[in-house]
């Protein structure tokens, strides 16, 4: 028979051993887990629970969606350009040499400047020939004014009067014809009727701007064909957009332009809409949009030629917005959290729309109460929720 006293010392081995295995486990220290969320319970498809210290170190703030003015717009692209009547290619209806080159790419030149001379044995005969004909012109009016005298007293024959007048005719075309393309080379007509002809023609500029390029050196050939400098006149410039078809019917006169480019710094650079194209152009079907900067500061920031991207705002109207920290993007579409109950957030798909002054449009794909939206901490919730989806098995 069992004695009580062997009872007892063996149930005392028991209770002494199980306290060194409680002692030992007691000895290992968990490391503490970085992530907030890794305490929590496994996640289901849509739905997400934390605990009160998980919120708190997540940062996670809900509140409301708004319903906000927001702007519907398009997105085009183009260039600066400016009036065809404030850029100028200057070429030189002569053959010549060319002599100096006073200017260079990027200088300022007023209408009329000197951009080059060009020596011209042709421009020193079509001298010759003007003060030539001026001569025998006189000559010939002289004679025209005897016939006329010796035909009224019957002295004079008919025909000789005829040809005095032909001859007068002829000669006095030369000379206007001559006197024009004198003056159109720039030729001072005072100076040469006083007998100074001059070794040099000036080419001078048709515009005041700046001189964009130059395609002259001292001692170059050029004929009439050549283009020797582009000038344009910075002044008046202008947006050429191009909008695709599907967009071209939202487009109006007087509709708003907006420029958030980075060259032009952080500052919203706007215009208006001056003149909408009546035909679309190219394969890709678009139509040109004439658009001009509001504020001429601004304008000044532009340079031709430069490249753009634009938004034309079209309309405004009511939507529901988020602040854009409390949307998930993927692509056109994405996720909000709303809390569901407490510290229970349910993930629920939205499409995105217009986005302006840190609020992004949204509309949710499947009916949702949007009273307590998570306005941060959206993206952890995410990151925990989608944790190994696309993990390879």
């Amino acid at each position: 028979m069992i004695s009580i006293e062997h009872l007892t010392m063996k149930y005392l081995l028991i209770v002494a051993a199980a306290l060194t295995l409680a002692a030992c486990s007691g000895k290992t220290t968990e490391e503490p887990d970085a992530d907030p969320l890794a305490a929590q319970a496994a996640p289901t498809a849509d739905q997400i629970t934390v605990t009160a210290e998980q919120r708190t170190a997540i940062g996670i703030q809900t509140g409301p969606a708004q319903i906000s003015t927001v702007n519907d717009e398009i997105k085009a692209n183009g260039v600066v350009d400016v009036p065809p009547q404030y850029m100028a290619s200057v070429s030189v209806p002569i053959a010549g040499i060319v002599k100096t080159v006073p200017v260079l790419a990027g200088q300022q030149v007023p209408k009329g400047g000197t951009l080059a001379t060009l020596q011209s044995l042709d421009y020193i005969q079509m001298q010759q020939d003007y003060l030539q004909a001026v001569s025998q012109l006189t000559f010939q009016q002289q004679e025209l004014e005897r016939q006329r005298t010796l035909n009224a007293e019957d002295v004079g024959a008919r025909k000789r009067l005829q040809q005095a007048e032909a001859e007068f005719g002829s000669t006095r075309a030369l000379v206007r014809s001559l006197d024009l393309k004198l003056r159109t080379l720039g030729t001072a007509m005072t100076a040469l009727q006083q007998g100074q002809l001059s070794p040099v023609i000036r080419i001078t500029s048709p515009v005041s701007g700046y001189v964009t390029t130059t395609n002259v050196h001292i001692g170059q050939q050029v004929s009439p064909t050549d283009i020797l400098f582009d000038v344009i006149n910075r002044d008046h410039m202008h947006l050429e957009l191009k909008v695709y078809e599907n967009d071209a019917f939202k487009v109006r006169k007087g509709q708003t332009i907006l420029l958030n480019d980075a060259k032009l710094g952080a500052e919203t650079v706007r215009g208006t809409v001056f003149l909408v194209g009546k035909a679309f152009q190219g394969e890709a079907h678009t139509i040109t949009i004439h658009g001009h900067v509001s504020d001429e500061r601004q304008e000044q920031r532009l340079i031709p030629g430069m490249y753009l991207n634009a938004r034309i705002l079209t309309g405004s109207r009511q939507a529901t917005t988020l602040p854009e920290e409390a949307v998930v993007r993927k692509g056109q579409e994405g996720v909000i959290y709303v809390e569901v109950s407490p510290n229970t957030f349910k993930r629920i798909p939205v499409r995105i729309g217009s986005a302006e002054q840190g609020r992004v449009e949204i509309t949710p794909l499947r009916p949702a109460d949007l009273s307590k939206t998570v306005l941060k901490g959206a993206y952890p919730l995410e990151a925990e929720l989608t944790k190994g989806e696309g993990e390879e098995e």
